[in-house]
């Protein structure tokens, strides 16, 4: 994924209206012209063609925020006791006192858990994080206390389970959170052992099983993204698998001499790449107030505004709807995405009216 886009707080960019006045702009064509674009749809442009630098519409809407929720299960297997647990402990101490975190919603859980009489397979007793969910700053002190409390001298390496019920809190915090993101960031230095020969029919010492429960989540609607930071001493082969299956590609090695800079380093990449480049459409638009053929997107970096194209296919940097037939949403290509999140200052603004500017 690519750099973040931060401000000040971690939070998602969704739609809302800031104001119904006219756009300070050219006046729209009455008569739009028909342009094509790289799959092919007809859309409108004014007269004589759309340029970026005169944009018009009868709305202007920016973004709001909306919290991230983080939830970090960190393992606590004996492999983890000494100078990893150690530097994990300084490098997340950093990355939950940092500034740049502020906002952000962070719970923290650990596995294994000691023995007792529940079901070793069972998934629920990890749902509830031994840090509760609360915003960053003020639940700092909290998360420092418990991994500095905890001990890593747990037996096996339980992802199977703990991993499945951070992902029901997750799914949980979805349907209670309308329109707030939710992801799991897995902290290990080993891969799935135990907690028994098998967990419902399916082994969960296999990375693949693990895997498919993070599929679970990061297709769930909305998505719970499974994050996987690999501490000195991980399998590769198989954090690369969970990660990918959870939605964010390959897992984040921890290396070099510095364990807890480069922790810490890994975190802040999680913090920003926990924001994906997909908004909300405005009301007006799902409502067929406004027509999706008169959309545009400005993306405004370093005081300087232009007119991010339409681009269905993604062949260039551009924009797409998540589907034509029912969109709800906007969802920048790749390209434009990683643009705009290199750029920590970077707006972005929805303008409706206009005939929507296409490659």
């Amino acid at each position: 994924m690519a750099t973040a886009l931060m401000r000040s707080s971690l939070l998602l960019f969704a739609w809302a209206l800031a104001a119904a006045a006219p756009f300070a702009g050219a006046a729209c064509a009455s008569t739009p012209t028909k342009i094509n674009n790289d799959d092919g749809l007809s859309l409108g442009a004014g007269a004589g063609g759309f340029d970026p630098n005169d944009a018009c519409a009868l709305y202007e809407l920016t973004a709001v925020e909306k919290p991230v929720n983080l939830f970090v299960l960190m393992d606590r297997s004996s492999s983890m006791a000494g100078g990893k647990w150690d530097s994990a402990e300084k490098g997340l101490g950093a990355f939950v006192n940092d500034p740049k975190s502020a906002g952000l919603n962070v719970a923290l859980g650990f596995f294994p858990r000691p023995p007792d009489m529940t079901p070793v397979c069972d998934p629920k007793p990890y749902q509830q994080p031994t840090v509760s969910f609360a915003p960053l700053p003020g639940n700092a002190v909290a998360i420092q206390q418990a991994i500095g409390a905890a001990e890593p001298d747990g037996f096996g390496t339980p992802m199977y389970p703990a991993l499945g019920g951070a992902l029901l809190e997750g799914i949980a915090l979805a349907k209670a959170k309308p329109g707030s993101v939710s992801a799991v960031l897995l902290v290990t230095d080993g891969v799935p052992d135990g907690p028994a020969a098998s967990c419902g029919g399916v082994n969960p010492s296999d990375p693949s099983e693990v895997a498919k429960l993070a599929a679970t989540g990061a297709m769930f609607d909305p998505p719970v993204v499974t994050y996987v930071v690999g501490l000195p001493g991980i399998d590769q082969s198989s954090s690369n698998l969970i990660a990918a299956a959870g939605g964010t590609d390959a897992a984040i090695l921890v290396v070099g001499s510095d364990v807890a800079t480069s922790f810490n380093e890994a975190l802040g990449k999680v913090r920003g790449d926990v924001l994906p480049c997909r908004y909300d459409l405005p009301q007006q638009v799902i409502d067929g107030e406004i027509a999706l053929t008169l959309v545009n997107i400005q993306i405004t970096h370093g005081g300087d505004s232009s007119l991010v194209p339409y681009s269905p296919s993604c062949t260039k940097a551009g924009w797409k709807y998540d589907a034509l037939d029912m969109a709800t949403a906007i969802e920048l290509c790749p390209s434009a995405c990683a643009a705009l999140k290199a750029d920590e200052l970077a707006s972005i603004t929805v303008l409706l009216g206009c005939g929507t500017l296409a490659l």
